[in-house]
């Protein structure tokens, strides 16, 4: 029985009405996809497969999730269960009772850890104690660096290095809230890449997001390892990669780094390669401070160096205030001093990383005074294979996420004085399914001779497309430019309004008039002009210079004759021409 449906009690959440609106239309035309879905108003596995089309097991996963947690004998996720789901991708969290979750990281291990769990209400209540092994923490990596890139095949060799990182000190598996705050604390972009990644793909919304690109071939680096190093060290708004130096195309030259060090003012990305006993590292540093050719200490806080692999690893700056932090050093001329690039150290020795100023070998530390104690590899020294410097351009004056989703929504779900016949969110969807939803079949026509407003926005009775008009009162909506604005005629006193008359054909054929006041300034004389429309020249006039006009709107149907009044505008001309008759009327400056 398709249409069945069971009694269930409305799930609250804290989403207001403009984004349950938001969502809710979403929904239904998600549900146009196929006819099984658009039939019965629910989404089936085949509309999460087209939905996450670019990860096909993510919108498997979500929909036995989603089935489990909705708990009855629909086979379809009604609009309820997506109202609860997407208020974490909205709020960033979930205070329901059913689904309480910290954040959108949390959401996404859920639904990939418990696939197959049979029982997902039980099991999110225990969600706190549970653990998660190396295989689903694989997944879970798998899933963040696919919705960044937006490809479900991808490189494996990353995420393993990620992964093997997090368990190499451990035997057992990982406390799922311990991995939870360890993915916050080091992926700080994440969250807002979920919530872009749902606004794409679940509600419609053009990307905001868009992953950095290698603008050049590497022969190190991939989309893969750049999506983990942007989610763990690299400024938000980085947006691509050039490649500015490399020992295979540039011949190991120094003097030529040092020039395109000094001479640039972006961010740097140096990725070096050696190679031992069969056995390949790699290792680097992310700088963000301008390069100076003067062999003291330079860079910034926001600088670090990391190992890429075997294990990913960063090691950020130690902030000591004893110690005067190199974060960089670059040295060509001074001969009394080591000639090279240095990261980390102190006083233009002891560094963490040392490139030779052959560019041919290396010298690396496990701990030093600037950066935070790890292996970068397991020698002290090592020739260099391969070695790559990329400059990082970032977007100028982005905004956050969030703030340019909100205001997309505020210009999408805007005030409206009609209502678009769809589901109502304070009613039983379900009464809808069972085929008791009649005004689903009005049709685009009606709801055109509803609105005084054209389909395109432009007035149709020569109004200002930010005014609407309702068949059943005057109430405000929107101010135009001129200050004039819709309100009741029950207002007996006042002194200061226009009846502009407004053309409605019922059921006889007759003509009716609907009456507008149009409020001006308090200037204006209380015998100011009175203007209607005269429905066979379709023209706006005086009524006192009208003959058929009586004052009622019970007989009158408009000037018959051809000729044109000194008063009367065409209705195409919009109200600026009506502020300059009123103008020239009483003397008032609107």
């Amino acid at each position: 029985m398709g249409n069945c449906v069971t009694n269930r009690t409305k799930i609250s959440t804290n989403l207001d009405k403009p984004q349950k609106q938001y969502i809710h239309q979403a929904f239904i035309r998600q549900t146009l996809t196929n006819p099984e879905s658009r039939n019965q108003l629910l989404l089936f596995e085949d509309n999460f497969n087209e939905i996450f089309d670019d990860i096909p097991y993510l919108g498997q996963y979500a929909y036995w999730f989603l089935l489990g947690l909705q708990n009855n004998e629909l086979k379809g996720i009604e609009y309820q269960t997506i109202l609860q789901f997407s208020e974490i991708f909205i709020l960033g969290n979930s205070q329901n009772e059913m689904l309480t979750l910290p954040n959108r990281v949390s959401l996404i291990i859920a639904i990939i850890t418990l696939f197959g769990n049979l029982n997902i209400q039980n099991a999110l209540k225990e969600f706190s104690s549970m653990q998660i092994t190396y295989l689903l923490t694989s997944k879970c990596l798998q899933v963040f660096i696919s919705m960044m890139i937006r490809k479900s095949n991808i490189n494996e060799l990353p995420i393993k290095s990620f992964v093997d990182a997090i368990f190499s000190k451990l035997d057992v598996n990982i406390p799922i809230l311990q991995f939870v705050k360890f993915i916050d604390t080091f992926m700080p972009s994440l969250e807002e890449i979920i919530e872009d990644y749902y606004y794409d793909k679940f509600l419609g919304e053009q990307k905001l997001f868009h992953s950095p690109q290698l603008n050049n071939p590497s022969h190190i680096l991939n989309q893969e390892w750049l999506a983990l190093m942007y989610l763990c060290f690299m400024h938000k708004d980085t947006s691509k990669l050039e490649l500015l130096y490399s020992n295979v195309l540039n011949d190991n030259s120094f003097e030529l780094l040092t020039n395109l060090l000094i001479h640039q003012s972006s961010s740097y990305l140096f990725i070096i390669q050696c190679e031992h006993a069969a056995r390949k590292y790699i290792f680097g540093a992310y700088t963000n401070f301008e390069w100076k050719d003067d062999a003291l200490p330079n860079g910034s806080k926001e600088d670090c160096i990391f190992q890429l692999f075997p294990q990913f690893r960063v090691y950020r700056t130690k902030n000591d205030k004893f110690t005067r932090s190199q974060y960089v050093y670059l040295n060509s001329k001074n001969e009394e001093l080591a000639k090279g690039i240095g990261f980390g150290g102190e006083l233009a020795k002891e560094f963490r990383i040392f490139i030779n100023s052959d560019l041919q070998n290396v010298q690396c530390k496990n701990h030093d005074k600037t950066y935070e104690p790890g292996e970068l590899m397991p020698f002290k020294q090592g020739k260099i294979t391969l070695m790559e410097v990329w400059t990082i351009q970032q977007i100028q004056g982005t905004t956050q996420f969030k703030d340019l989703i909100q205001q997309k929504m505020e210009d999408q779900i805007e005030f409206e004085e009609f209502e678009i016949p769809q589901i109502r969110l304070d009613e039983d969807i379900s009464s809808y399914r069972s085929g008791e939803h009649s005004q689903l079949n009005q049709s685009i026509n009606e709801l055109k001779q509803k609105d005084s407003c054209d389909w395109e926005g432009s007035s149709q009775n020569g109004f200002e497309e930010e005014i609407i008009i309702k068949n059943d009162g005057y109430e405000e909506v929107k101010k135009n430019e001129k200050e004039f604005e819709i309100v009741e005629l029950n207002d007996s006193n006042n002194k200061t309004s226009i009846n502009i008359q407004n053309q409605v054909i019922v059921n006889n054929n007759q003509f009716e008039f609907e009456e507008v006041a149009i409020n001006t300034t308090d200037k204006m004389e209380s015998s100011a002009l009175q203007v209607v429309y005269n429905v066979k020249s379709g023209k706006f006039g005086d009524a006192s210079q009208d003959d058929n006009w009586n004052g009622d709107n019970s007989d009158w149907k408009g000037d018959t004759s051809s000729s044109s009044k000194p008063k009367e505008m065409l209705i195409s001309q919009d109200l600026k021409i009506i502020n300059e008759n009123l103008q020239d009327q009483t003397n008032t400056e609107l």
